[in-house]
């Protein structure tokens, strides 16, 4: 049965007086229409009448300590061993785990990988959320390549183990049990194209994909004013690749060194990459893996796209805001 209202002033008011001229309390609780129980604890210690009991011994640990070891957490690459050293304390370490577990604003998360940005990187990154700030990003072709493997990216650091069974292992051959290389390229209203290319692609193998998966979008495509996005990579950089893509009109947007922050098909990527390794799926052998990577090619909806260049904007904004340097995409 669930507890009843607390009393009001003004039901506390009329307990003291009536408590005052003799009556009992039983007659008052009548009186009230309230619980006898109610009526006793009241009168019984008025003033911690609905203060809550402790739920426990006194923390070890002051209000001071406490805020302390947040302040040490707070974004850093450290243990609660090191933080209950660093600060003296006198007390377990699953105690300074409490505390920070506690916190509304502290979460234990695996660190995102990201290219090392230096000075120049910023300010390129800078400069370019400068000068596109009102680019029409539904004109832009954006494009990459991502190496597969048959075995899986990196395995899953995590799962939910049921302490009644065995635990699950991650097992990977040699080599990851070998893989593919795959170029895609994405425009804001349909995939362009999905190619298997070499692991070592040079120049000329790049130009050839080019030929045959994004030459024919462009022709069909003449009276839109798309550009092509590529990243630095040696072999879109080449000096006969600009050379191709300038005698075949293909316009291709300047794109900042280290920024697959910016790169939306990153993103496609990732889509894929769960649908391939899904359940901690492995293949044994790369045709498998290319079925795999050519069913979840084929998942790319219209919605992940359209809200992947909805996105370009809040993108480029917070590049602005962080002065070139990493944002959380």
């Amino acid at each position: 049965m669930g507890r009843g209202k607390p009393l009001t002033d003004f039901e506390k008011g009329q307990i003291t007086a009536k408590n005052a001229q003799g009556l009992s309390n039983r007659q008052i609780a009548q009186d009230l229409g309230k619980s006898l129980d109610v009526v006793n604890r009241f009168v019984k210690d008025p003033s911690h009448y609905g203060t809550k009991n402790s739920p426990g011994r006194p923390s070890l640990l002051t209000i001071r300590d406490k805020r302390q070891i947040l302040r040490k957490a707070s974004n850093a690459v450290t243990t609660c061993t090191k933080i209950k050293s660093d600060l003296n304390l006198s007390v377990s370490n699953e105690t300074v785990r409490r505390v920070i577990q506690k916190s509304n604003f502290i979460k234990y998360r695996k660190m995102k990988k990201a290219p090392k940005l230096t000075s120049i990187h910023r300010q390129k990154r800078l400069e370019f959320a400068r000068k596109n700030a009102r680019t029409d990003w539904t004109q832009i072709i954006f494009s990459d390549e991502k190496k597969f493997n048959c075995d899986g990216p990196d395995g899953y650091n995590s799962y939910w183990h049921d302490l009644r069974k065995d635990r699950l292992r991650f097992s990977r051959r040699n080599f990851k049990g070998g893989g593919c290389m795959v170029w895609a390229a994405i425009s804001s209203d349909r995939r362009v194209k999905l190619f298997f290319c070499t692991k070592k692609m040079d120049g000329s193998e790049y130009r050839n994909v080019l030929r045959r998966g994004l030459l024919p979008f462009f022709r069909r495509n003449r009276n839109k004013n798309y550009q092509f996005m590529q990243d630095g990579a040696p072999c879109h950089r080449a000096r006969q690749t600009m050379k191709w893509l300038e005698d075949h009109r293909i316009p291709v947007l300047t794109w900042p060194a280290c920024s697959p922050d910016l790169n939306i098909i990153e993103n496609v990527w990732a889509f894929m990459a769960r649908k391939v390794y899904e359940g901690n799926k492995s293949y044994d052998n790369v045709d498998q893996l290319k079925k795999a990577i050519i069913d979840a090619w084929l998942a790319v909806d219209q919605n992940l796209l359209d809200n992947l260049y909805r996105s370009l904007d809040g993108r480029v904004y917070e590049l602005t805001l962080k002065g070139g340097g990493h944002i959380k995409y």
